[in-house]
């Protein structure tokens, strides 16, 4: 089949799809209750049809550098006040960016601080996390950490040589050189402080794991079995029929950007996965968060097997992960969605018993207004009974892939 025809297809199943998903009806609701009971034996069960946001929280000396002028516990007030439709929050056991950077100090395990002090805040600071995660325990909202698996093994990468120093001393002197075996025992030093606080876990990283990625997985089990766990490894992208990857050639007439770039495919690619990390096509390689091409591919694909497996034994639900921004937590960076589409998103998926998080970002601990406005309007849709209709999807003028006739 040529592209031109299959891409016809792929627009017809979509529109299909959001007939019968966005309109509040009957059938898309006992649809998403058959889904739940189907596969409810599965970890990720609470977290098919929700939505969600991302409230990042600093780690180490950098929360005790940006605890005084910002306050992460009433942005989360905040959050629960203005969105309680929310199902789910992704915050943070590590720093996104720095794997060594815990929001805990005390760790059953061992003295992280002894290591370098700076890899933990302060005692006073290590409580915001736990102040964060109480209110949205207490609002019903599920909990799931942001872990950085690379550990402190690429901290001379993010310009903190004395901290990869201190650990490398640390894991030679204390664990005879086993690097893997040292940086899971800090972590289950934290898993079990958080035990019983949190739902799951995203994993990131997992390249630069220290050990083997089965070693780590079966100690967070170890912690609680029952923890739904994504585990950010490899991507899948959509093919043509002759198993060549798609690419999109434009995004639209004013669109300045000549790279093409792949359209990403929310599979289950590993048998560790409860449910899909959800990240886009990486933003460095022209995708922009909110591109026609996940409209086409990416979110009916979610819609037609909201639920998927690796290897027949089990299976994880797909679960997407857009930035609302043109950058994943850059709060000053262009904001990419408008509220219609960004609406269009979260109905056509979580209709269809799927999962979505924004990767909102925040301005000392507060998520930015302008952010905060297109999801307050999404929540006042959501609540809505029947659910307010969405604007359907059009192509963009002058938006096509690599191969087709503009």
């Amino acid at each position: 089949m040529m592209i031109q025809n299959k891409i016809k297809l792929t627009v017809l199943l979509f529109m299909t799809t959001a007939s019968l998903w966005g309109c509040g009806s009957e059938s898309s609701e006992s649809t998403s209750t058959t889904e739940a009971s189907t596969y409810s034996q599965y970890n990720a069960n609470w977290l098919a049809g929700s939505w969600g946001v991302t409230q990042r929280v600093d780690g180490g000396y950098k929360l005790d550098a940006s605890a005084d002028n910002s306050d992460w516990v009433a942005g989360a007030n905040e959050i629960v006040a203005n969105i309680p439709s929310v199902g789910h929050v992704i915050t943070s056991f590590t720093h996104p960016a720095h794997a060594y950077l815990f929001t805990l100090r005390d760790n059953n395990n061992v003295d992280v601080a002894a290591i370098h002090p700076d890899m933990v805040p302060t005692l006073a600071n290590e409580q915001i996390i736990f102040d964060v995660i109480d209110i949205y325990r207490e609002a019903g909202i599920k909990v799931i950490l942001y872990l950085n698996a690379a550990g402190p093994s690429m901290a001379s990468e993010r310009g903190d040589s004395e901290i990869q120093e201190a650990w490398e001393t640390y894991y030679n002197s204390e664990w005879d050189g086993d690097e893997g075996a040292a940086w899971r025992n800090l972590v289950l030093g934290y898993a079990e402080r958080f035990d019983g606080l949190v739902d799951g876990y995203w994993l990131d990283n997992v390249s630069k794991l220290p050990g083997d990625l089965s070693d780590f997985i079966a100690m967070l089990r170890s912690v609680d079995s029952t923890l739904a766990i994504a585990v950010n490894k490899n991507k899948t992208y959509f093919t043509d029929d002759d198993g060549n990857y798609l690419y999109v050639d434009t995004d639209g007439l004013d669109d300045d950007d000549e790279t093409d770039y792949k359209i990403v495919k929310h599979a289950v690619n590993n048998e560790y996965t409860d449910f899909t990390s959800g990240h886009v096509t990486p933003l460095g390689q022209g995708a922009p968060p909110n591109s026609w091409a996940y409209e086409e591919y990416t979110i009916p694909d979610m819609v037609a097997t909201p639920w998927d497996t690796y290897d027949s034994s089990s299976y994880a639900l797909k679960h997407a992960w857009f930035p609302i921004r043109d950058s994943w937590s850059g709060s000053s960076a262009d904001l990419v969605f408008e509220v219609e589409q960004a609406y269009r998103f979260t109905r056509t998926i979580t209709d269809a018993g799927a999962a979505i998080t924004w990767s909102t970002t925040q301005k000392r601990g507060y998520m930015p207004t302008d952010e905060m406005e297109i999801m307050v309007e999404i929540n006042d849709r959501m609540t809505q009974s029947p659910k307010e209709d969405y604007v359907e999807y059009e192509r963009p003028e002058g938006a096509y892939l690599v191969g087709e006739t503009p």
